[in-house]
């Protein structure tokens, strides 16, 4: 039992959940340690490093390999998660913006630089972690910390549209699917509200990163809405490599 496993976890679960969903369906893995080498957030999915026995011992070489990352976004609005699990907290009409303008402000973000974490992460400061601090209403107390990231590969691929229905069903699937607390009734009303004044058709835009450990993607959309004066809300990320490992070998 002392294994590396590649397993996929699904859009709307947890990591744990994930590894409990695993175990379930191979009971032998029952009382084995097992902790997963490396986060994804509930609204994330793709390929999840998990550690069996003895691997743990190797945790940290596993969570410092570098990692791909394909992630949808949308301008004009902003969560507090910066991901769609979150509420709305401010939108905006836009003009046109190109994928041009897009494009440039993506590839300033190639190389290494210093990254916040997100306020809704699992950070430690002064014994707390950030998402404490956000849902108590109190992270403006703090100064949120920043960590050295880098990546190595950012590109700008595609745009498409759905319309406005569409893209507020696909949110509230998508909230749906999260079991937990994860303020899932206030998040899902706000994002209705939000539709009364959303554009007919909504631009979907397709990027792509290739990044050291450590680098949250949601939290790269929120600065290139805040470059661009628009806002940005990340609202799809598939994880697709993990060093050598990739999401095609997944087990599912």
């Amino acid at each position: 039992m002392d294994t590396v496993l590649n397993l996929y976890k699904k859009h709307g679960e947890t990591p744990l959940q994930t590894v409990e969903r695993y175990v379930a369906l191979h009971p032998e893995y029952t009382g084995v340690k097992m902790t997963y080498a490396g986060r994804l957030d509930p609204m994330a999915e793709g390929l999840l490093i998990v550690l069996t026995g003895e691997k743990n011992k190797e945790r940290e070489s596993y969570t410092g390999l570098s990692k791909v990352y394909e992630f949808e976004f949308i301008l004009g609005i902003e969560t507090d998660t910066y991901d769609v699990l979150g509420k709305v907290v401010s939108s905006k009409i836009i003009d046109n913006v190109s994928m041009g303008q897009i494009g440039e402000v993506i590839e300033k973000y190639q190389g290494v630089f210093e990254q916040s974490y997100p306020a809704y992460s699992s950070k430690v400061v002064a014994g707390k972690q950030l998402f404490e601090y956000a849902r108590s209403g109190t992270i403006n107390t703090i100064v949120l910390p920043k960590h050295t990231v880098n990546v190595t590969d950012i590109k700008l691929d595609s745009v498409r549209t759905i319309s406005r229905e569409e893209f507020i069903q696909s949110i509230e699937t998508s909230v749906g699917l999260v079991q937990g607390d994860f303020r899932q009734k206030e998040i899902i009303s706000l994002w209705k509200k939000y539709k009364e004044i959303a554009p007919d058709i909504v631009s979907v835009y397709r990027a792509r990163v290739s990044c050291g450990s450590g680098f949250y993607v949601r939290q790269l959309v929120s600065d290139i809405g805040r470059d661009l004066g628009t806002g940005a809300v990340t609202t799809h990320i598939l994880r697709t490599r993990v060093g050598e490992y990739r999401v095609e070998d997944s087990i599912r």
